[in-house]
């Protein structure tokens, strides 16, 4: 997939799904972003580069952590930084810059800024090794960058077991090559080390995050069902181009699947994830 398809998807029913349901979305996802908040530890007056940082929830936490500080966030999608601008007014945030940008192409300065971060938005590129050379670049000698992604696949039943299930109704693309854009592009560590080091870091380190999912809204699981699979690079397209009657049925076969898995008002399921640190020279 090239850069194009990647900003076509993430401006597209992608990128609106984020937006549409960016609170439940946010909410499973923050256990992943704390992990890596952790290790880098950012103090007041740190300034901050927040890579994918999409509608902006975690420049919003970053900036509330590091004021008086800047937190820069840089997304490819121009839909969901304008639901992150609106957060930003609407809280009157003045320690924020948001930025829509090609990571791998746009100049992100030298040595500009203390920390880079990103919670799962690393794993798109195309061109990695220019992505991550730029990100490098912009950290200041010693500074330090941390990420979280994921794990493989079929280490990660909370996105692939509702997918599976919708596959016996949409006709689904092939699964990724190892080394395409996906969210398991990062999933081999010493494949990831290696790309790492080629971008200019050292001292990389890469440890299990964490190891579970919590999709909240379960009581009505249908809804959820549909969330899930909108907001999936890989059935949301699908699941908008086809007749309604298939997409209710590859809804329905995802919500069977996810109930299995439910727990009063949300759905556990596993989940595999790295941290990733490193430091530039």
């Amino acid at each position: 997939m090239t850069e194009d398809a990647q900003a076509t998807l993430w401006n597209d029913v992608v990128g609106d799904a984020w937006v549409r349901h960016v609170g439940s979305f946010d909410a499973t996802l923050a256990p992943f972003g704390d992990a890596v908040i952790q290790r880098l530890h950012p103090d007041p007056g740190d300034r901050v580069l927040d890579v994918g940082c999409g509608a902006g929830t975690t420049t919003l936490g970053l900036a509330a952590t590091v004021a008086p500080g800047e937190v820069v966030g840089v997304d490819l999608s121009a839909r969901m930084l304008g639901e992150a601008r609106r957060r930003v007014d609407a809280g009157n945030v003045a320690n924020i810059r948001l930025v829509e940008a090609d990571v791998q192409t746009t100049d992100l300065g030298d040595g500009d800024f203390d920390l880079a971060f990103s919670r799962c938005g690393v794993m798109f590129f195309p061109d990695p090794v220019a992505a991550f050379s730029n990100i490098a670049k912009a950290i200041k000698p010693g500074g330090r960058m941390g990420f979280v992604c994921f794990m493989s696949a079929m280490e990660n039943p909370f996105i692939m077991v509702p997918v599976l299930a919708s596959a016996a109704h949409l006709d689904l693309p092939p699964p990724p090559q190892p080394g395409d854009p996906s969210p398991f592009s990062l999933a081999e560590p010493d494949q990831t080390t290696a790309l790492l080091e080629s971008a200019g870091l050292t001292d990389v380190e890469i440890e299990p995050g964490p190891d579970e999912a919590v999709l909240y809204g379960a009581t009505d699981i249908g809804p959820l069902a549909e969330r899930v699979l909108e907001q999936n690079p890989g059935t949301a397209g699908r699941l908008a181009a086809v007749d309604p009657s298939v997409r209710a049925a590859a809804i329905r076969a995802a919500a069977e699947v996810l109930a299995e898995h439910r727990e009063d008002d949300v759905v556990r399921m596993g989940a595999g994830t790295w941290i990733v640190t490193a430091r530039r020279n």
